[in-house]
């Protein structure tokens, strides 16, 4: 048993802290695991991909595209960039959130997003969170990626525990965020989970 996840973003959206979570929760559930990232000009708000592939036996971390199983989107036009990684009836967790690039036309973002979601729902199982919306209840915008590291455990495919989610959580954050964090973890797995 292989699985292999996609996480897609920009700089500054926390891709890779997420990715290092996931993984280290993989592994104290004893799974083998492999990961790679992709950062080219994440620095200045670019892309950046991170391939986590957990298993029995990991031989290379890279994902071949058509192959992810998951993929999880940290905005819209990344998940869309990252969807010919997916395998058919692959799922998709997408922050419903759209950061349009530096060159876009004003006043097209509500037509491209809804082109974009599109193509997304096309081509995969789409799991749409509001990451900013439930972010902005629990006062910090930088939960975001632990809200969508809470839906992606809540998919039936991930074999990690809730338990070691927590504790990989718990374990790679400062100790006055660690409970904020579980709360979006929490919160994230009930987007999956109640629909």
């Amino acid at each position: 048993m292989n699985l292999d996840v996609v996480f897609s973003g920009v700089g500054g959206q926390g891709v890779v802290v997420l990715s290092d979570v996931y993984c280290e929760a993989a592994m104290l559930d004893g799974f083998d695991v492999a990961k790679a990232e992709i950062h080219g000009m994440a620095q200045r708000g670019g892309s950046i991909v991170a391939y986590a592939r957990i298993g029995d036996k990991v031989e290379s971390p890279l994902i071949e595209t058509g192959k992810a199983d998951v993929i999880v989107g940290f905005e819209i036009l990344e998940t869309a960039r990252a969807i010919p990684m997916l395998k058919r009836d692959g799922d998709v967790i997408v922050n419903m959130k759209y950061i349009p690039p530096s060159c876009a036309v004003p006043g097209t973002k509500q037509k491209k997003t809804e082109e974009l979601l599109q193509i997304i729902r096309s081509k995969a199982k789409v799991h749409e969170v509001d990451g900013v919306g439930i972010a902005e209840k629990l006062g910090n915008l930088l939960v975001v990626n632990t809200i969508l590291l809470g839906a992606l455990s809540a998919l039936p495919e991930i074999p990690v525990k809730q338990e070691s989610f927590q504790q990989a959580i718990a374990s790679r954050l400062k100790e006055k965020y660690i409970n904020l964090n579980l709360k979006a973890f929490q919160l994230g797995r009930e987007t999956v989970l109640t629909n």
